[in-house]
């Protein structure tokens, strides 16, 4: 992986772990490929089951290369410490994308611009150029200047392909849009994970003029119903198997407060009541075990029994429990 550029920017100041999983209206977000975290600094590394889709999370706080990330899932959320290196590089205003490091005149009408908060991999460095692929409906690849890029930006609301009144060409994957109608041209991007073109124009009985929109990207370029696919970029499958989900043996309250260790701070809570794999720990402490995309991950909770486990989360910000309270003799 090409690290990110390390701006010279303050140091983000302490936050409580439990308040900065509380996400803000409009926050900021960031997108990570999950591989080995640490729920705590000094603590063994939890590798990653293999290839697995990366997720939003938000960055709390840094110490040298790692990044302290928000992961939240739809039954918890936690805090985990990971390398900067695994964040995407984030969109921070559109931008068109170059073929080449510090071009500033485009070649050609036909290009593809990415949207503010589309998140990409680091290729290369050059002359404060980033070259970069673009994984979606499309997988592009070029160049954009170094200050269009960051960790994080402002969330916004992600929407798929924006259909228009023009008619709609099918596609299918490994389908090659170039800068000109012919064989030889640029290629601007290739059909990854989409199916639908809009027709601008029919060139002749091989090409037409095609245009694309979504969430993330704006394209115009030439599609031909004649050319080979083009090749994508897609991760070998993990010869190692999958993790084993957990097998569940008590449900525990929402709310319920996770630790990395006994003793030590809180980085997470349940939301809403889960099914979980509960052991006794010894000395009120109690491991519980939950499904995450790194695969069973155990951390601990603080209670003189399984239905009396301590809670932190935030007011309003977890499902309610519908858990029983215990009997009182």
């Amino acid at each position: 992986m090409i690290a990110p550029n390390k701006l010279a920017v303050p140091e983000r100041p302490a936050v409580d772990p439990i308040v900065a999983l509380t996400p803000l209206p409009r926050g900021m977000f960031s997108v990570l490929q999950p591989g080995a975290v640490q729920l705590e600094l000094g603590a063994t590394p939890i590798e990653s089951p293999g290839p697995s889709r990366p997720f939003p999370v938000s960055i709390v706080a840094e110490h040298g290369s790692r990044v302290r990330v928000a992961v939240r899932l739809g039954h918890a959320r936690f805090l985990v410490w990971t390398e900067r290196a695994r964040l995407f590089a984030i969109l921070l205003r559109e931008q068109r994308v170059a073929p080449y490091a510090a071009q500033t005149g485009m070649p050609s009408d036909k290009h593809v611009v990415l949207r503010a908060g589309a998140p990409v991999h680091r290729l290369a460095r050059k002359d404060g150029w980033t070259q970069v692929r673009y994984s979606g409906a499309f997988e592009v690849e070029g160049w954009l200047p170094d200050d269009a890029l960051g960790e994080e930006a402002p969330a916004n609301d992600k929407v798929g392909r924006i259909p228009s009144a023009r008619r709609t060409m099918m596609a299918i994957p490994g389908t090659v849009i170039r800068s000109e109608p012919k064989w030889a041209a640029r290629q601007l991007a290739v059909m990854a994970n989409g199916y639908y073109l809009e027709t601008e124009r029919e060139v002749d009985d091989a090409w037409n003029e095609v245009s694309y929109s979504d969430g993330d990207l704006v394209l115009t370029g030439y599609a031909s119903r004649r050319d080979p696919p083009g090749r994508v970029h897609r991760k070998r499958p993990d010869p190692s198997p999958a993790p084993v989900p957990i097998t569940p043996n008590t449900k525990v309250a929402s709310g319920t407060c996770l630790h990395a260790s006994a003793d030590g701070d809180p980085i997470g809570y349940l939301d809403g009541d889960q099914d979980v794999d509960l052991a006794d720990a010894g000395r009120g402490w109690w491991t519980v075990t939950i499904d995450t995309p790194w695969g069973p991950v155990a951390f601990v909770a603080k209670g003189p029994d399984p239905m009396s486990l301590l809670a932190c989360a935030p007011p309003n910000t977890v499902r309610a429990s519908t858990l029983a309270p215990p009997s009182v003799p």
